[in-house]
C-alpha cells in the first residue's frame, strides 16, 4: 500500500489524494504538520514540502505532479497528463500557473491566513493579506471563466492534472466560504462535475477543528 503525507488544507496534498483515487491506488494518509519539521519528516524529504508519496517499492514521489507523471510512465491507468505533446504543454502550463501564481496570489493570502498562521503560532490572519486575497481570487475565477467559455475542462477536451489542481485550491476556499459561485457560472458547473467525481469523495469529508465547512462545502447540487 501507498503512503501520503498529507495535510488537510494542503492543495497539493489534495491534489495528490485525488491522483491517488482517480488511478485506483490504495493508499495510507498520514498526516504531517511540515512547521513542526519533524526529522524523520525530513529524512524523507528534506525540502520539507507537501505532498510526498512512497510507493509500494518504497520510492519516494515529491509532488503530486511528479506523482502524476511518475503514474504515467509506470501504471496502465487513466491517462491524467495529456496524450499529446500539445496537451501535455497546455496542462503543465495551467498547473504552473496554479502552483505559482494562484497559490501566491490567493491562497497564501486566504487559506494561509485564516488556517494555518494560528495553528503555526503566528497570531491572527491580517486584514491586508485577506483584502488581497480576495481581490486577486475574484481576477483569478475570471480567468478560469474565461479558459471554460471554449472549453470543457480546465485544459482542454480532457479531464487532467490541471483540473485536479485547479479543483484542490478552489476547495479550500469553498471550505471557508470564500468563493461566489453564483458570479462565475461556467467554473461552477464544472466544479459540480469534479466534485461529484468518486476520487473528490475523501476531500468533501475534510474538516477542521476550528473552522466549519460552509454550507454548500459537500454539497453536489449547489
Amino acid at each position: 500500500m501507498f503512503k501520503l503525507y498529507y495535510m488537510s488544507m494542503c492543495a497539493p496534498s489534495r491534489a495528490a489524494k485525488i491522483i491517488l483515487n482517480e488511478k485506483g491506488i490504495k493508499f495510507h494518509s498520514i498526516n504531517e504538520p511540515v512547521w513542526q519539521r519533524r526529522i524523520e519528516f525530513l529524512k524523507i524529504n528534506p525540502e520539507g514540502e507537501l505532498p510526498v508519496i512512497i510507493d509500494n517499492k518504497n520510492n519516494k514521489i515529491i509532488g503530486y505532479f511528479s506523482l502524476a507523471y511518475f503514474l504515467e510512465d509506470n501504471e496502465d491507468q487513466k491517462n491524467l497528463v495529456g496524450k499529446c505533446p500539445l496537451s501535455r504543454l497546455e496542462v503543465r502550463r495551467i498547473c504552473k500557473w496554479f502552483d505559482n501564481k494562484f497559490n501566491y496570489e490567493v491562497y497564501d493570502n486566504i487559506v494561509e491566513e485564516r488556517v494555518f498562521k494560528s495553528l503555526k503560532g503566528h497570531g491572527n490572519p491580517s486584514s491586508e493579506s485577506l483584502k488581497a486575497g480576495r481581490v486577486n481570487l475574484k481576477n483569478h475565477e475570471n480567468y478560469i471563466e474565461w479558459l471554460l467559455k471554449n472549453r470543457t475542462f480546465i485544459a482542454g477536451e480532457f479531464f487532467s492534472i490541471a483540473d485536479i489542481i485547479c479543483s484542490a485550491y478552489l476547495s479550500t476556499l469553498d471550505y471557508l466560504g470564500e468563493v461566489e459561485w453564483e458570479r462565475i457560472n461556467l467554473t461552477k458547473k464544472w466544479y459540480a462535475q469534479i466534485k461529484s467525481r468518486p476520487s473528490f469523495r475523501d476531500i468533501l469529508e475534510e474538516k477542521l477543528f476550528t473552522i466549519p465547512a460552509s454550507k454548500q462545502y459537500k454539497n453536489l447540487d449547489f
